[in-house]
């Protein structure tokens, strides 16, 4: 699938699952200061759960890293956050997890 068509489909996958997460009860309700933020950036550890709950890892720094990743016309990175999902999440925000498995297949190129 050519850029454009694809980054589209990313970028709706990212709205729909800003809006599941709200729904489901899982977006977080304030953002975290700018020091946690730096701190899950500067973080080795995968999606930064030693700095930040993962939905806020989603919320604040996935998702705006993956639309500045779309304007910019970068190539999307491999990922599998479906699997850390279930582990993080743990059983609850099934939607949620169903959603990101689908932005994991776009990434692979598996859902275009």
């Amino acid at each position: 699938m050519h850029w454009s068509a694809r980054s589209s489909v990313l970028s709706e996958a990212l709205d729909n699952l800003e809006v599941i997460m709200q729904e489901e009860g899982i977006w977080p309700d304030a953002k975290p200061t700018r020091k946690a933020l730096d701190s899950a950036l500067q973080s080795t550890v995968p999606f930064a759960v030693d700095s930040l709950p993962f939905e806020s890892w989603l919320a604040f720094i996935f998702i705006p890293k993956m639309r500045i990743i779309i304007a910019q016309k970068q190539t999307l990175p491999a990922m599998q956050i479906t699997p850390a999902a279930q582990v993080y999440l743990n059983g609850i925000g099934h939607r949620t997890i169903a959603q990101l498995q689908t932005i994991d297949d776009i990434a692979s190129e598996k859902g275009v």
